[in-house]
């Protein structure tokens, strides 16, 4: 028996103890020095995946050999363990963890040494000039932007480069200054310094700062004290501000009491997040968005696609994409890779945490191609659900190619494949529609 089964065989002690529930695990050595820092929902099945998994790498094997202890820290929800783990990376910098300096994947949030500081995307704070301050780094960049997009909404700030004068005096509107306020500005989501002096934008960049650092609780605490002090000093405008900005903390952090069809949609994530985990080997931590292809076609004449998105297991109707096929294209295969070539063009577009194809291997092997033109292989979750027999097919990934296949079939009960079958079968009705559109336009001309 070699030492990597031997420390799996004894590994059963380390883990045992271990909550299920969202939070961030610490591996240690011998001498409690911390190796590993990571997040998951269920901690302890987390970190069971760790010494039952077969991955044969070497640094895999050196990290689970080296671990003698394992601590952890519970949170409330998802979002927070992946503040919790940025922060943690940051204090201990664990050798096991990627290597930060080059690795594009990751990325921190900066906030700049100004009067008015910005708040901005970067990857190498550590040779950043003009940098007050960062936060990081984060593993998962799509989850990172789709973060800041809502804290905007909570807390506006500024992001743009642009200079900010010294001393503007408070008026809405200054004629004859160089700059223009920008859309971020008419939507509400930057105070303009630009063009007006914001007078609170201080505490501003405090409450952003204990948000980005994971500090949900005493920034709760603040914004209540905020609230219950406007309240009693008649100032009710400003209480109703800090009320609304606690209001849309604790929904972006999930804590509200779920709905019964919250309950259900929450449950097919859930089921959908775990069968990525367990049979293509992809954490998406977070799975917000899922982006569904489907072709639709009569012979050659005319072919389309389409691409819904689906936000927390509802539809987004209004995030819904059409394309036309252009150029000669042999069968539906080649047709739905350059669908999703085309989609992954659109960066301005936030990328999913899945990709669901109607079809089987050659859909998915040609939806695979596509993200390997884009090097995204690591990035998406991707399968397909076949008609015939509604089975879920997923391929097993590792680096940037696919060593396996998994088929899953469910009983129509199943809230997994209930999920899926929804979200293919509006793909599949959408791309109807834009054919059957085109195509009477096409009889119409005739």
């Amino acid at each position: 028996m070699n030492k990597i089964q031997e420390k799996v065989n004894a590994s059963r002690n380390l883990y045992e103890h271990l909550p299920k529930s969202a939070g961030v695990y610490l591996f240690k050595d011998n001498v409690r020095k911390v190796l590993y820092v990571g997040k998951a929902l269920n901690i302890k099945n987390r970190v069971k995946n760790h010494f039952s998994n077969k991955d044969d790498e070497l640094r895999h094997q050196n990290l689970i050999l080296q671990v003698e202890k394992i601590d952890f820290q519970t949170v409330s929800s998802e979002l927070e363990a992946l503040l919790l783990e940025a922060r943690l990376v940051k204090q201990y910098r664990p050798k096991f963890n990627e290597r930060l300096k080059d690795d594009k994947r990751y990325l921190y949030v900066g906030i700049s040494k100004e009067k008015y500081p910005r708040i901005y995307l970067l990857r190498k704070p550590e040779i950043e000039e003009n940098l007050a301050d960062w936060f990081g780094p984060f593993p998962t960049a799509s989850a990172l932007k789709e973060i800041l997009r809502l804290l905007r909404r909570i807390f506006p700030y500024r992001s743009c480069k642009s200079r900010i004068s010294p001393n503007l005096p408070n008026i809405p509107n200054i004629p004859n200054l160089p700059h223009k306020s920008c859309l971020y500005y008419h939507l509400r989501l930057c105070p303009a310094p630009c063009i007006n002096l914001v007078e609170n934008y201080s505490q501003i960049i405090q409450k952003i700062r204990l948000f980005l650092n994971g500090d949900i609780k005493p920034l709760l605490n603040l914004l209540t004290k905020q609230m219950n002090e406007a309240s009693a000093s008649l100032k009710f405008e400003e209480a109703q501000v800090a009320k609304r900005q606690i209001e849309m903390l604790e929904n972006l952090l999930q804590r509200r009491p779920k709905s019964a069809d919250e309950e259900k949609t929450s449950k097919q994530v859930g089921q959908l997040k775990d069968l990525l985990i367990h049979y293509q080997g992809f954490d998406p931590f977070i799975v917000h968005r899922i982006e569904a292809f489907d072709v639709s076609n009569l012979g050659k004449e005319i072919t389309v696609g389409s691409m819904v998105a689906f936000i927390e297991g509802e539809p987004a109707p209004d995030q819904y994409r059409q394309f036309k096929i252009v150029g000669i294209i042999q069968n539906d295969v080649e047709a739905l890779k350059q669908i999703i070539l085309r989609r992954l063009n659109h960066q301005e577009w936030i990328f999913p945490q899945v990709i669901l194809v109607d079809g089987g291997k050659g859909q998915v092997s040609a939806a695979f191609a596509a993200l390997k033109q884009k090097d995204l292989t690591s990035k998406i979750g991707l399968l397909g659900l076949e008609k015939k027999f509604e089975t879920i097919i997923i391929p097993k990934i590792e680096k940037g190619k696919i060593i396996s296949w998994k088929s899953l079939s469910f009983s129509s009960t199943s809230p997994v494949l209930q999920l899926l079958q929804h979200i293919r079968d509006e793909s599949h009705r959408f791309a109807q529609r834009y054919y059957k559109k085109l195509h009477k336009k096409t009889i119409l001309k005739d």
